[in-house]
C-alpha cells in the first residue's frame, strides 16, 4: 500500500512534455530580449585583445549567466522553470543541486544556446566559416537529433529525463515537494523578476521579423536620391538609371532591398552588408532577409 503510493506521487511530480516546453522557451527568451535591450541604449563591451583582434560584444550572456545562476543558487531551477514550479533534482538522490551542479548548470543554460545562435547568424549571413565552426554546427545538429529522441522517449515514460544534458549531468527535472525556503529580499527579488518574464516575451514579440513586417516596421520611408541642384562633382557619384549605387555600374543580377526599395547587383549589397550592416544608399540596418532577388521578364 506504501509503495503504490509513492509510485503514485512520484508519477504526480513528473512534469509533462508541455511544461517543460514552456520552460525552455522561456530561457531561450532572455538572450534575444535582453540583446534588443541593449542595443537600444548601445550598451556593449568594446575593447582591444591584442594585435589586430577588437571584442565587440554585448552584456546579455552575462547577464544572462548571472539571472541563471541566481535562481539555481536560490531555488534550483533555472529562470523559466521557476516560472513554471518545477525544480531540478540530483537522479540518485534525489536533493537538491550542490554548488558545482547549479555553476555547470548556468554555464550550459547560457553557452550553448550562445553559440549555436551564432554559428547560424554566420551562416545566415554566408560568411566564412572555418572546419571547426562547421563541425561544432553538425555537433549542434546531432544534439537536437538525441534531444528528440530523449523527449519521445520521456513521452513514453522510459525515460526519467527530457534531455542529454540532464541525463549527462545526472539530474531530474520535477515538482518540488515542499516550497522553497527564501528570506523576505530574495523572494520579493525573484518574484519582480518573474514579473518581467511578461516584458520579455513582449519584447521578443514586439522585435520579430513576422510583426514588424505586419505592422509595417518602424523605419520611415526613405526619400528618393537627390537629382538637382548639386555640384558636379557631387552629381557624377550619383547612379544613373539601371545603375548599381555601389559599384555605378550596369547591374547585374538585380537585387532589391526591401528596407529602402533601392535595386543593387547581388554581389554588391552582399558584400557591403556583411561588411557594414547597413542599406549603402539609407544606411539603414538591413540583414540577408531583406534583400529580393528581382527577376526580369
Amino acid at each position: 500500500m506504501a509503495e503504490a503510493a509513492n509510485v503514485r506521487q512520484n508519477l504526480q511530480n513528473v512534469p509533462s512534455i508541455f511544461e517543460i516546453s514552456a520552460a525552455e522557451t522561456l530561457d531561450n527568451l532572455i538572450y534575444p530580449a535582453l540583446s534588443k535591450i541593449f542595443d537600444y541604449f548601445g550598451l556593449r563591451l568594446d575593447f582591444k585583445l591584442w594585435g589586430n583582434l577588437r571584442i565587440q560584444e554585448e552584456l546579455s550572456p552575462l547577464l544572462t549567466w548571472m539571472l541563471q545562476y541566481l535562481y539555481l543558487r536560490k531555488r534550483a531551477s533555472s529562470f523559466g522553470e521557476s516560472f513554471y514550479g518545477l525544480q531540478r533534482t540530483v537522479m540518485e538522490t534525489g536533493d537538491l543541486l550542490n554548488r558545482r551542479q547549479q555553476f555547470t548548470s548556468a554555464t550550459l543554460l547560457t553557452f550553448i544556446p550562445y553559440v549555436e545562435r551564432k554559428l547560424r547568424s554566420r551562416i545566415t549571413r554566408h560568411e566564412d566559416t572555418n572546419p571547426w565552426e562547421q563541425r561544432l554546427m553538425s555537433a549542434f545538429h546531432a544534439f537536437h537529433a538525441a534531444k528528440a529522441v530523449h523527449t519521445f522517449l520521456y513521452l513514453v515514460k522510459y525515460a526519467s529525463n527530457h534531455s542529454p544534458i540532464f541525463r549527462f549531468l545526472g539530474l531530474n527535472l520535477r515538482y518540488p515537494t515542499e516550497p522553497p525556503q527564501e528570506d523576505q529580499w530574495t523572494y520579493l527579488v525573484l518574484k519582480m523578476l518573474e514579473v518581467l518574464a511578461f516584458f520579455l516575451q513582449f519584447v521578443q514579440w514586439w522585435y520579430s521579423n513576422d510583426q514588424r513586417r505586419k505592422v509595417g516596421g518602424t523605419l520611415i520611408n526613405p526619400e528618393a536620391m537627390p537629382k538637382k541642384e548639386l555640384p558636379k562633382e557631387i552629381e557624377k557619384t550619383i547612379p544613373k538609371r539601371g545603375e548599381c549605387p555601389v559599384c555605378l555600374l550596369p547591374i547585374q543580377t538585380p537585387t532589391a532591398c526591401s528596407v529602402s526599395g533601392y535595386v543593387f547587383c547581388w554581389k554588391c549589397i552582399v558584400s557591403h552588408m556583411k561588411e557594414h550592416g547597413n542599406c549603402p544608399v539609407t544606411q539603414y540596418p538591413i540583414s540577408l532577409d531583406d534583400l529580393v532577388r528581382i527577376y526580369e521578364t
